[in-house]
């Protein structure tokens, strides 16, 4: 059976260029009513050649950063939102050292801040409507880091954190809340591209992904997923079994680390936690045993 939006809305934000547009078609194609925000009056033609394809789009232009303000205009203007999907974002690179703070704050405000924000703006529709769906487009740059990106990298990680955390607090109301770290051809990027490279990564090869997070069929929550070329990937957090001192009887300390350090860095045998509480339970519970 096929995957449809009929009489759902999506937001997606920086959804008329790039990955947005992709998102955008591939919502509207499967039946959703896809409200395009961009910054400028200009959405490059994305809403017009949607509905002449026989979709619905509706431009929002405007500051992402207003979100409160967006979110309700896409309301007042469709009647409800049942996703929303956030693309919008760019990057200010500059190492570290010369980093100045202006500068991470205006990329940390779009990514991270912005996502919160409309979160939070949704939140109260989701409850009202049985449920939402909210999408966050991370980056590799997170997930590995990258040289000259600090804070483009610390905010896309960020999301993570806070997908996780929209995860635990909206199970009870049927709000999912996920992560994507996409990879596609865009005009940002590909300029330097080889022709096979471009058609390899093209931006609709990540889209059907992320349309499904944004469907009510989708009960995955919290989770990062990794999306190119057709292929996708969810990734999950592992860590070594690693050195476990008893502090009743072993000596607790830097020599006892040091001296075992192979043994703290050895991924021969894993574990994979699945929240907090497993991930601390599986360090201490062996020192409160008693015999």
């Amino acid at each position: 059976m096929a995957v449809t939006f009929k009489d759902k809305v999506v937001l997606v934000t920086g959804g008329s260029r790039g990955l947005g547009n992709a998102f955008s078609r591939c919502l509207a194609q499967a039946g959703a009513t896809v409200a395009i925000n961009s910054l400028t009056e200009d959405d490059r033609g994305t809403t017009q050649s949607i509905n002449a394809a026989g979709g619905r789009a509706i431009h929002f232009p405007g500051r992402v950063e207003d979100s409160a303000e967006l979110v309700e205009r896409v309301v007042v203007e469709c009647g409800r939102v049942d996703a929303i999907i956030h693309n919008a974002g760019f990057i200010q690179d500059k190492t570290l050292r010369k980093m100045p703070e202006k500068q991470w704050d205006a990329v940390m405000d779009v990514h991270l801040k912005t996502s919160f924000k409309l979160a939070q703006a949704g939140w109260p529709h989701f409850e009202e409507q049985g449920g939402g769906r909210i999408v966050l487009m991370s980056s590799s740059a997170g997930l590995y880091g990258n040289f000259g990106q600090a804070n483009y990298a610390s905010a896309k990680m960020g999301m993570y954190g806070l997908a996780q955390s929209i995860a635990q607090e909206g199970a009870k109301t049927n709000i999912t809340c996920n992560c994507v770290s996409p990879f596609g051809a865009t005009e940002m990027n590909s300029a330097n591209f080889p022709e096979a490279l471009k058609t390899a990564i093209k931006a609709d090869y990540v889209a059907p992904l992320v349309a499904y997070l944004a469907h009510e069929d989708c009960k995955e929550s919290g989770s990062m997923f990794e999306a190119s070329a057709g292929s996708f990937k969810k990734l999950r957090w592992e860590r070594t079994v690693g050195l476990n001192l008893d502090p009743r009887t072993e000596d607790v300390s830097i020599d006892a680390v040091a001296e075992n350090w192979g043994q703290v860095v050895d991924f021969s045998e894993t574990e994979h936690p699945s929240g907090m509480g497993e991930a601390l339970q599986l360090m201490y519970a062996r020192t409160m045993t008693t015999e």
